[in-house]
C-alpha cells in the first residue's frame, strides 16, 4: 500500500510539534501516512513547491511562517475563505492540481470558543498582520464590533484593517506597533490576539507590556513553544483569561485531516500528544 506523504514547509520549522500530533492522528485513524518538516527560505520556496507537485505520493502540505501569503502564487488554485483572507496554510492535491485553503481561521475560532466560550467582543486587538493575523481577523467577523490591528511597520496593519471593513467588521484601524501603542490598544480591548512570532523560542519577549493587561481580558497567543509565553504568563497573573497556541494548532490540524482524508481525530488526544512533546523539551532544557 502506498504511503501518503504530507509535509510542513516554513522557516524555521524545527520547533514544530506537528509531526507528533499527526502521527498520533494517523495511528488513531488507521491512516498509512507520514508527516515531515521542510525548512525552506523565501528563495527556495518555488523549487520546493515544484518538487512536491511532482511527487505522486505527496497528498498535500501545510505552510507556516513566512510563506502563507506568497505560496498562493505558486498553486493552481486558492479556494474558499483563503481567497478572502489572502493567505494559505494548507494545500490539498486534487485532480485540478494543488489547491490552497485556509484552516487557520477555523482553528483560531474553535480555540477561542473552546476556552472563552461563545462570547462576543466590543473591541479586539490583533498583533501582527501576516497570514495568521489575517486569519484571526476573518475568524472574528461575527464576534467583534471593532478591530485594532498593529504590525511592525504599520503598512500591513492598515491594509488588513481596510480589508476587514470590506469583509463586514464595523470599524477597524491599523497602526504601527510600539510598546506605548500596544498598551493603549490593549487596555481598550476585550480580546487580545498575538498573531506575531514575538514570544516564541528564539523571539523571546512580549508584544504587550505588563501595564497593558487588565483582569477579565481574553488573551490568545498563537505561539505554542513555549506553551506559556511571557505574554500569557503576565496575562494570567493579571487575572486575564488565557488561551495558548496549542489549542489553535490541534483544531486546525483536525480540519486538515478532514480535507486530506475525510476523517477527524480526538482533539483531546492531539493536544495530549502536543503537550508530551513540549513537556519533554522543557525537561531537556531544564
Amino acid at each position: 500500500m502506498r504511503v501518503a506523504k504530507l509535509y510542513l514547509i516554513g522557516h524555521p520549522v524545527k520547533h514544530s510539534v506537528s509531526p507528533r500530533i499527526y502521527a498520533r492522528a494517523f495511528k488513531e485513524l488507521g491512516i498509512n501516512a507520514t508527516y515531515d518538516l521542510i525548512d525552506v527560505d523565501e528563495q527556495g520556496l518555488p523549487a520546493i513547491v515544484a518538487e512536491l507537485r511532482g511527487s505522486e505520493d505527496c497528498l498535500g502540505f501545510n505552510v507556516t511562517i513566512p510563506h502563507k501569503v506568497r505560496v498562493k502564487h505558486l498553486l493552481d488554485s486558492v479556494k474558499g475563505p483563503a481567497q478572502v483572507i489572502g493567505a494559505v496554510n494548507t494545500v490539498v492535491r486534487s485532480g485540478e492540481g494543488l489547491a490552497g485553503i485556509n484552516t487557520d481561521w477555523i482553528g483560531f475560532r474553535k480555540a477561542l470558543k473552546r476556552v472563552a466560550g461563545t462570547a462576543t467582543y466590543g473591541r479586539a486587538l490583533i498583533i501582527g498582520a501576516g497570514g495568521a493575523g489575517r486569519a484571526a481577523a476573518y475568524g472574528l467577523l461575527d464576534m467583534v464590533d471593532e478591530l485594532i490591528i498593529v504590525s511592525r511597520g504599520g503598512v500591513t496593519a492598515r491594509s488588513l484593517a481596510k480589508d476587514a471593513v470590506t469583509w463586514g467588521i464595523r470599524r477597524a484601524v491599523g497602526l504601527k506597533a510600539s510598546p506605548k501603542t500596544c498598551v493603549w490598544a490593549a487596555l481598550r480591548s476585550d480580546l487580545i490576539v498575538n498573531a506575531s512570532p514575538v514570544g516564541m523560542v528564539g523571539h523571546e519577549g512580549t508584544p504587550v507590556p505588563k501595564e497593558g493587561l487588565a483582569g477579565g481580558t481574553v488573551v490568545l497567543d498563537m505561539v505554542y513553544n513555549p506553551l506559556e509565553t511571557e505574554l500569557l504568563r503576565n496575562a494570567r497573573e493579571a487575572g486575564c483569561v488565557t488561551i495558548d497556541g496549542l489549542w489553535m494548532l490541534v483544531y486546525q490540524a483536525n480540519e486538515n485531516l478532514k480535507e486530506w482524508f475525510g476523517a477527524e481525530a480526538s482533539i483531546d488526544a492531539l493536544r495530549e500528544e502536543g503537550l508530551k512533546v513540549l513537556r519533554a523539551r522543557t525537561a531537556e532544557q531544564g
